[in-house]
């Protein structure tokens, strides 16, 4: 199980486009601890864009991976990538696809999966969309809720 950290959707949240004038926001999901039975997103950052438009964005890997090593010394590991769509309920474009998967093959080494992000137009957490993707495959997470119990301010909990 995955699970959005308050801080998490706000940065998300910050990005969302709201106006036709907006332009598609990326960045990378990080969390401190992935031996736990859920895996927090306890950092999300933005990446400045190498260029960005209302329904494209594009981002300098090299710049991606850097910010992967200095998180990495604060003991954040990097577990996949975000943006914003401007779509309520997003979806994946074929590009979107292409992406997720290069970087799933990419980080193969170290993992088996990436998480990939979409966050739509919709009030957070529901305009949140999650997928896992793999050298090969794009899989839809199912999202829910948990218990209020559960924790303090109920963010979103994504299922694999």
């Amino acid at each position: 199980m995955l699970q959005f950290s308050d801080t998490a959707i706000q940065t998300m949240g910050s990005h969302v486009q709201r106006h036709r004038w907006s332009r598609e926001s990326v960045g990378q999901l990080f969390s401190r601890d992935l031996t736990a039975e859920t895996i927090v997103v306890d950092v999300v950052t933005v990446l400045k864009p190498r260029w960005s438009a209302w329904s494209r964005v594009s981002f300098d890997t090299h710049r991606a991976m850097d910010e992967r090593a200095a998180m990495f010394e604060q003991g954040l590991h990097c577990i996949g990538l975000w943006h914003t769509h401007p779509e309520r309920l997003p979806e994946p474009s074929p590009e979107d696809r292409a992406l997720a998967m290069d970087h799933a093959r990419a980080a193969q080494p170290q993992m088996t999966g990436l998480v990939f992000a979409i966050v739509g137009t919709s009030p957070l957490p529901a305009g949140l969309r999650v997928w896992i993707a793999d050298e090969s495959n794009l899989r839809a997470a199912e999202i829910f809720r948990m218990p209020q119990a559960a924790t303090a301010a109920d963010p979103a909990v994504t299922q694999r």
